[in-house]
């Protein structure tokens, strides 16, 4: 894919050119796309997300376009993140668990927005480089271990949020997420073909969740996440 310059910046740029870039992000991707909620907006226009990709990405920092960060993972375009968080409606004093934390965007952007965050992380380059991206952020706790799994040691969670696609929802999200909580991924279709969904508990006893879907995206499934093949003889 080619882009154009003007969503290009040098990875040299001086600190006021990378806020000019967030600026730019935020006026010319995300309010126009119906992203409103001013404290998201504010979070996405502060945070640094060039120190979230490889260096020799860090130039399209800030293009609407997802970003490899190896071992077929992405750093979700900002529109789509913007979309997930916005439908997450995070509080602050809410505890939220990111699963698929990758190199800590969505968990610092949370954790600016006055939640305590569990970030799980299974792969250990990304872990290390997603603790290194929130030292500075105490509402930040990592875990480096399988996505499958949740975390239970700091359950329940207000917000389970899954940082790209997944085939269904897991088994701990019925035991980790708390009464009144809220599960905010993307369900996975077909191909690189998933939609944005909100997820609550089911009323009146029922067992199960309630998915609301919003939106389709184009988004790698989580590695733990993808479907086992099966072989007819």
């Amino acid at each position: 894919m080619t882009l154009p310059a003007a969503t290009r910046i040098d990875p040299a740029a001086s600190t006021q050119d990378w806020d000019e870039a967030r600026n730019l992000m935020v006026d010319d991707q995300l309010r126009p796309s119906e992203i409103s909620n001013p404290r998201v907006l504010k979070a996405m226009r502060l945070l640094a997300r060039q120190a979230c990709v490889p260096a020799a990405q860090q130039a399209l920092a800030y293009a609407d376009v997802s970003l490899p960060l190896g071992a077929g993972r992405v750093l979700l375009q900002p529109l789509l993140t913007a979309r997930l968080l916005q439908a997450a409606n995070p509080l602050p004093g809410q505890h939220a668990l990111v699963v698929g934390a990758g190199t800590g965007y969505s968990a610092a952007l949370l954790a600016s927005l006055g939640l305590t965050v569990t970030a799980v992380e299974s792969d250990t380059a990304l872990c290390k480089q997603g603790q290194d991206f929130c030292a500075a952020l105490p509402a930040v706790h990592w875990v480096c271990g399988s996505l499958q799994q949740g975390d239970e040691t700091r359950a329940p969670y207000d917000l389970i949020y899954f940082d790209g696609a997944i085939t269904a929802l897991p088994t701990f999200c019925h035991t980790q997420l708390a009464a009144g909580g809220r599960v905010v991924g993307l369900i996975h279709k077909a191909g690189d073909l998933s939609e944005l969904f909100v997820a609550t508990a089911a009323t009146g006893g029922a067992d199960g969740f309630v998915l609301t879907r919003l939106s389709e995206a184009r988004c790698p499934l989580l590695p733990e996440f993808t479907p086992t093949r099966s072989f007819a003889l």
